[in-house]
């Protein structure tokens, strides 16, 4: 079981360095982009500021960032995978699966922690590589998160959670967010490959797939509220940046 376990894994990393390399022919530039009628004019402080980096993640209204062509989007999930703070998910759900002896389901003892955290972050690993990666390069999705940034509390916060649902487009344009609804699905699936056999079936895969798009939607939920509670805080104002 455990050779399989290893085969399969092997074939999945063969897989995707497969994919990553086809993908990567070819380099077209994206569409370019479309102004779109962005925040009201109070709010648009940061209409001559650019982002930090385009591998940054959060994108605030009215800031310039440069485009994602092919090339970055099949590296964009390798940036998320090197920043601490994405795994704390992993960390948070493998504690919650080991107290509950949930799925995947490899015993309730120390050691169990560890498979079930190195479960986790295989599985992560793929959510990211499917959803903000290989599909978003395929179907021509921006993978960063573009906050709203103003308004009410209820309007942001549906506005968040509609991101994991519709998404944006190189163009600038909205459109149904075929990443995150299939690269999740598809993460989910892959599953099978590596989790022990009481947990490889098909009801897991979409209790993983419903679970994994609730904590999309929690994680845009963060990116739209924490930098207003950050500088609440520590008291800090955004200044323009100028760009190198």
């Amino acid at each position: 079981m455990a050779s399989t376990r290893c085969s399969c894994a092997m074939v999945l990393l063969l897989s995707l360095l497969t994919l990553s390399a086809l993908c990567q022919t070819g380099q077209s530039l994206p569409d370019a982009p479309k102004p779109d009628s962005g925040p009201p004019p109070e709010h648009a402080s940061n209409t001559n500021s650019y982002a930090p980096s385009k591998w940054y993640g959060v994108v605030d209204p009215g800031e310039k960032v440069p485009p994602l062509y092919p090339r970055d989007k099949m590296l964009f999930w390798a940036h998320e995978e090197i920043t601490p703070v994405g795994w704390f998910p992993v960390v948070v759900s493998a504690g919650y699966e080991q107290l509950t002896n949930g799925d995947p389901k490899y015993g309730s003892d120390s050691a169990a922690f560890g498979e079930r955290l190195g479960a986790g972050v295989l599985r992560v690993s793929s959510f990211r590589f499917f959803s903000d990666s290989l599909l978003p390069t395929l179907t021509h999705e921006d993978p960063r998160y573009f906050r709203k940034a103003y308004g009410g509390i209820m309007a942001r916060g549906l506005y968040a959670a509609e991101q994991v649902v519709v998404t944006r487009r190189d163009r600038g344009t909205r459109s149904f967010n075929y990443s995150d609804i299939f690269g999740h699905l598809a993460g989910s699936a892959l599953t099978l490959t590596y989790y022990p056999a009481p947990s490889a079936n098909a009801r897991v895969v979409m209790e993983t797939w419903g679970v994994s798009l609730a904590g999309e939607a929690g994680g845009d939920l963060f990116l739209e509220f924490w930098p207003d509670v950050r500088d609440a805080v520590f008291h800090r104002h955004r200044h323009e940046r100028v760009q190198p």
